[in-house]
């Protein structure tokens, strides 16, 4: 891990991403955004076409989704791309009016795409296709056209996105269970340095795999069938996950036969074998918090994203307004750069970089734009056209965000034209305009509205592991870690456990005055060795419940008190004053020992005599 540098940051941004290209998504979204175009076409209408390509966005969503969630989840976001082009259409009366809903529904997508997770492209889509509608001549004569139309290519995406159920029901859900267990055999095989970044991503993957076999699954599961085989299997990977950290906690080396015994998982997951036990929801973690706790988080009080929906309303009503002034035909596109850069709350480097690669890509995308719409391409070669940069669009995008809105730029003007501008000019110079008018009020935005509440502050991400360990421990002393309220204190130490991770890659640049975020990395990893070796006991709790054993109290009564009273110092400590934590061999003693040794010095705190500050 490097301190984090401007030049690092550029390398990043020119950098490429290792990924593993998704064809079947690509040719989908390509199958989608060409196919409107091609039926309008067909049926003499090819504008009807374009407009209906506009619901074929619903195509980018729902991948890697259960079958029945994904049909849920795309059915809604249909609906939700139908509706904000009939509210667009409808309010293109009056610029005054398109701006404030612009301006709302920019923040409602933003906030429902965090709480049900949607993922990218998250909210920016939504807006695009309200202010595009917003600009549409003669929109609001039948904006419920307009609508009909977007939930046309909305219901194409949903049956192109569940023909697959054909080739297998489960095959999300295997997916995800075959990528956990991977990551777990790595972690197995990891050693040294490369232990604790394996060790993270191991249980980034199996709770992405807990997501998909249970949050995203109907509360009740048919026995022995092939979704409670795959969690059985997705247990046994798990298990032996928190048994490599307790060998390692320990020092002792990893099990061989438990080396082998994961590599035989891997090759369980396409035909799973029948469950030996009868698999109770105690038995499984849950998948996630579910949308109401997500929605609730995502509004509770000193929430990051109370400030990132704040920033989101007020550059789109700033953009919005200040374009209407000045009199831009084209101003939604830069009310959808400001809303790009900021909805997915980024930090000062993420934004940033969003910010530079939207420009540069835009401006790059326009020469291939002015290209491609030189030729003017009609009927059949349109919808060729469209399809091939959409396709483009999905391979590109994971490689570099950059390249990827190289291609995005010339198939927006693409549609929003029909292929034929009237004025070709001054339609590549109004977009590159409103594109650097949008990522720079976005930009100001953010540095203006509290940016420091998009840095993680570590100290509180270590207070609140604290907090999270202290609601686990409990259980750990009476043996109840698969009772409801145990598997709820589980999920959010397990949560905890993410968000630690995230907070040690940071996302500091010397943007706004923070204290040195890397002083902090040793506390936090520390933290997370905490975590972990507690969930670990819980684990261990919950192999004894499944060999038939009547598990023993993990922890004592009396050294539970012991370490909640460690735990509480400190959490007191991580605000500078010292804490007495002893160095002792019991339950969590080498953890909470490290830990107290691990944290760093905070500055005026206590005087002279805080840790790191005497003689």
């Amino acid at each position: 891990m490097t301190r984090p540098s401007w030049r690092g940051w550029a390398r990043d941004l020119v950098g490429l991403r290792r990924t593993r290209f998704d064809l079947v998504d690509a040719v989908r979204a390509a199958s989608c955004a060409g196919g409107t175009v091609l039926i309008g076409w067909w049926a003499g209408d090819v504008s009807a076409g374009l407009i209906a390509s506009i619901g074929a966005f619903t195509a980018l969503y729902g991948g890697r989704r259960p079958y029945r969630f994904r049909a849920r989840q795309l059915a809604a976001v249909a609906l939700a791309f139908a509706a904000v082009v009939t509210l667009g259409a409808w309010s293109e009366f009056s610029v005054w009016a398109s701006v404030p809903v612009v301006a709302v529904i920019a923040v409602a997508a933003t906030a429902l795409c965090q709480v049900v997770d949607t993922g990218p492209p998250g909210a920016y889509l939504f807006v695009l296709a309200c202010a595009t509608a917003s600009g549409i001549p003669g929109a609001t004569t039948e904006p419920w056209r307009l609508g009909m139309l977007v939930l046309a290519g909305g219901a194409l995406s949903w049956c192109a996105h569940m023909i697959g159920i054909v080739a297998g029901p489960r095959r999300p859900e295997k997916a995800a269970v075959a990528a956990g267990v991977a990551a777990v055999a790595r972690l197995l095989a990891a050693d040294g340095q490369d232990y604790p970044a394996a060790r993270d991503r191991a249980a980034r993957a199996m709770h992405s795999c807990w997501v998909v076999l249970v949050g995203q699954q109907a509360p009740v599961a048919r026995p022995d069938g092939t979704l409670v085989r795959l969690r059985a299997i997705a247990l046994e990977a798990h298990g032996a996950l928190a048994d490599a950290v307790r060998a390692r906690d320990a020092g002792r080396a990893v099990d061989p036969a438990a080396a082998g015994r994961v590599r035989a998982l891997a090759t369980e997951v396409d035909h799973p074998p029948a469950v030996p036990r009868h698999l109770d929801p105690a038995d499984v973690p849950l998948g996630g918090p579910g949308v109401a706790a997500a929605a609730r988080a995502l509004l509770a009080a000193g929430s990051p994203w109370r400030v990132v929906l704040l920033r989101v309303g007020v550059a789109a009503l700033v953009v919005g307004t200040g374009a209407a002034l000045v009199g831009l035909d084209r101003a939604y596109w830069a009310v959808a750069c400001a809303v790009l850069v900021l909805c997915q709350g980024l930090g000062p480097a993420g934004t940033l970089e969003r910010a530079a690669l939207r420009l540069l890509g835009t401006w790059i995308g326009l020469l291939l734009a002015a290209a491609i719409l030189a030729a003017q391409p009609a009927g059949v070669g349109l919808a060729l056209t469209i399809a091939v940069l959409q396709f483009g669009i999905q391979l590109l995008m994971p490689l570099n965000y950059g390249l990827g809105v190289v291609l995005v730029t010339p198939i927006a003007l693409t549609i929003g034209s029909g292929g034929h501008p009237a004025d070709l000019g001054g339609l590549l110079l109004a977009r590159g305009v409103d594109t650097a008018v949008g990522c720079a009020v976005g930009v100001l935005v953010f540095l203006l509205i509290a940016p420091q509440a998009a840095v993680p502050d570590p100290a509180a991400r270590v207070r609140e592991a604290l907090r999270d360990v202290g609601r686990v421990l409990p259980h750990l002393v009476d043996g109840s870690t698969g009772s409801p309220a145990a598997r709820a204190a589980r999920r959010d130490l397990n949560q905890r456990v993410l968000a630690l991770a995230d907070a040690h890659r940071g996302d500091a640049l010397p943007i706004v005055r923070t204290p040195d975020a890397t002083a902090w990395w040793p506390a936090l990893d520390a933290a997370q060795r905490l975590a972990h070796r507690t969930l670990a006991a819980c684990w261990a709790m919950d192999a004894a419940r499944g060999d038939g054993r009547a598990p023993g109290p993990e922890v004592p009564a009396a050294r539970a008190e012991e370490i909640g009273d460690e735990l509480a110092d400190l959490a007191v400590a991580t605000s500078g004053r010292r804490a007495a934590v002893p160095e002792d061999g019991g339950f969590l003693g080498p953890e909470l020992s490290a830990l107290e040794r691990s944290l760093p010095p905070r500055s005026g705190a206590d005087g002279p005599q805080a840790r790191g500050c005497g003689p």
